[in-house]
């Protein structure tokens, strides 16, 4: 064979190997058997073929048994395979053969050469396969969620800028956002730890994509968040897919060997024009908003006066947090007396904002952006704090050692991790008898997640505080919540005082109560008495203690001192 004539086919085989084409090898490797008109050409590696031309398969085992030997010549169905085998490196090897017909030196040497190439060359592929590899799983894990898998906010908007871009030949399709939001999520991570908040989250997302159909996308934004991009024919398909997703999710989940009830509060926008996919999530998570303010566990559109609300929001919350930097949060204070007797028995604590344009506030008017922005926590605890203070110098006074206090304990307060240790402070500052401390909460946020403030009610239980459930009657409850715990209050919500007298089945809800307070051993107050007749039907049906303008209105810390307790404080202790 002549040199020019070799160094020709090597050149050949070289060109016939592509870094592009990962599986062009069974092309390389037939440049190389029609170089020597050879039958025959593989690639072994640790016993088994990577490539095979010109055998069957029982021949192929016959010779991977043969392989590690190197033979000559084998024989095979057709007749004797003269070999010639050149190493690849590593444990793979390059098998060349005619049947009946050995290779001459020159070929070998050829041969060989061509294998040396061909080894360098799949060095060559295996590294450029890496890298790219590895760019593809730098460029996966840039646009996905590790945990879910989904998609994450860099790809949802890439993907739905592509469909905005695409939108003019789509408008019998309106492109739709949903946002998702799982409720009282971190909720879950405080009773069960993040594993099972994880798992809640797979949860959810398998869901969505259950639910959702081939073309649409579902991703995870960040958190509990997740969202989900549609076209449908109409927009009734859109809040089709969101009552289905709201169905689902609030099917009871099992983890950590409880079965836990969730919901998911879902918003929906619809691409006009000029929106971008910026716009379009802000917009839906505004609706998310809405459908969390009528209830959770549903869905709601947005509306463009919604993005003022929110705007007006954002400002209360900022002057909200500068009022409570400001000391412009006030604790007043209602009297509670026994209806009996009329004796003054105790206060409840209430908030109000003393806003430097609008005058007082109450609670109804900022209530809600203190708990979104997470104030509310630091309000729960300054009106604690001036409430005990207070009551706890007049029960130093002759004859008012019996008084109480109840303070309002948002469900985000008593969620906090350190509650326990906050409230424990503010109890040994003031002095206070932690006996006659009472922490008002609704029956809504006793029962809703009983798992992640169970731990928290058994510590304020160990400081001897007890609870008030207000509002009692108008949420859903359970008599097994309410033995279990520290209760020493029940509220009548003032919605079933008002109609004493005209609403028979009002009547018959607060005799209920007061009722279930007595054979609980606990006391029942009725909110919003104002009327002397509706003081009468309470006092005849047993109700012992009563709150409401009959008796006195909401008034600050220093105006409810002079009114009750003035003549009894000696001027010198009068702050």
């Amino acid at each position: 064979m002549e040199p020019s004539w070799s160094l020709h086919l090597l050149s050949e085989v070289l060109s016939a190997f592509s870094t592009d084409d990962p599986d062009n090898l069974w092309d390389v490797l037939n440049r190389v058997a029609e170089s020597v008109d050879a039958e025959v050409c593989a690639v072994t590696n640790a016993g088994r073929m990577e490539c095979c031309i010109g055998l069957a398969e029982e021949e192929r085992s016959r010779v991977l048994e043969l392989a590690p030997s190197r033979p000559h010549t084998m024989g095979i169905s057709g007749g004797t395979l003269c070999s010639c085998w050149a190493p690849l490196g590593g444990e793979r090897q390059l098998l060349i053969g005619r049947i009946d017909v050995p290779f001459e030196l020159e070929e070998r040497s050829l041969l060989r050469a061509m294998a040396r190439s061909i080894e360098l060359s799949l060095r060559m592929l295996e590294a450029i396969t890496a890298e790219r590899q590895a760019r593809r799983d730098a460029s996966h894990q840039a646009r996905h969620d590790p945990l879910t898998g989904l998609p994450n906010r860099v790809l949802v908007i890439e993907t739905l800028n592509r469909w905005l871009q695409r939108r003019p030949g789509l408008m019998d399709k309106p492109i739709a956002v949903l946002f998702i939001d799982v409720d009282r999520f971190k909720w879950v991570n405080d009773a069960h730890g993040h594993a099972a908040g994880d798992a809640l989250l797979v949860h959810v997302s398998r869901i969505l994509q259950t639910a959702v159909r081939r073309d649409d996308l579902v991703g995870r934004l960040s958190g509990d968040e997740f969202i989900v991009i549609t076209r449908s024919s109409s927009r009734d398909g859109a809040r089709d897919l969101a009552q289905r997703i709201v169905k689902a999710v609030r099917k009871p989940l099992r983890l950590a060997g409880t079965e836990l009830s969730h919901s998911a509060s879902i918003g929906i926008c619809f691409a006009g024009q000029t929106d971008t996919a910026s716009t379009l999530i802000e917009n839906a998570d505004m609706a998310m908003y809405r459908a969390k303010a009528q209830g959770r566990g549903r869905y709601a559109v947005f509306e463009p006066i919604l993005r003022e609300q929110a705007r007006e929001r954002l400002e209360l919350e900022e002057a909200l947090r500068h009022a409570v930097d400001q000391m412009q949060i006030e604790t007043h204070l209602q009297p509670v007396v026994q209806i009996r007797t009329g004796q003054l028995v105790g206060f409840e604590a209430l908030v109000r904002w003393n806003h430097p344009r609008r005058g007082l506030l109450s609670p109804q008017h900022f209530i809600s952006a203190a708990e979104e922005s997470g104030l509310i926590e630091e309000i729960d605890l300054a009106v604690f704090s001036a409430a005990t203070a207070a009551v706890a110098r007049w029960q130093r006074l002759p004859g008012w050692d019996h008084l109480r206090i109840s303070s309002n304990v948002s469900a985000r307060t008593l969620a906090s991790a350190d509650l326990v240790k906050r409230l424990q402070s503010r109890l040994m500052s003031s002095g206070i008898n932690a006996a006659q401390v009472y922490l008002e909460i609704t029956e809504t946020s006793l029962v809703d997640d009983i798992q992640a403030t169970g731990d928290t009610i058994k510590g304020l239980q160990d400081l001897g505080l007890k609870l008030a459930i207000d509002d009692f009657g108008t949420g859903y409850s359970s008599l097994l919540y309410l033995k279990r715990f520290p209760v020493g209050l029940l509220k009548i919500d003032q919605s079933f005082v008002a109609d004493l007298g005209r609403d028979p089945d009002d009547e018959t809800i607060a005799r209920a109560i007061v009722s279930l307070a007595r054979a609980l051993g606990v006391q029942a107050v009725a909110e919003g008495v104002e009327t002397a007749d509706q003081e009468k039907r309470l006092r005849k049906m047993g109700c012992e203690c009563g709150q409401g303008y009959r008796y006195g209105r909401p008034l600050p810390i220093a105006i409810v001192e002079r009114q009750w307790f003035g003549a009894a404080i000696p001027v010198q202790t009068r702050s």
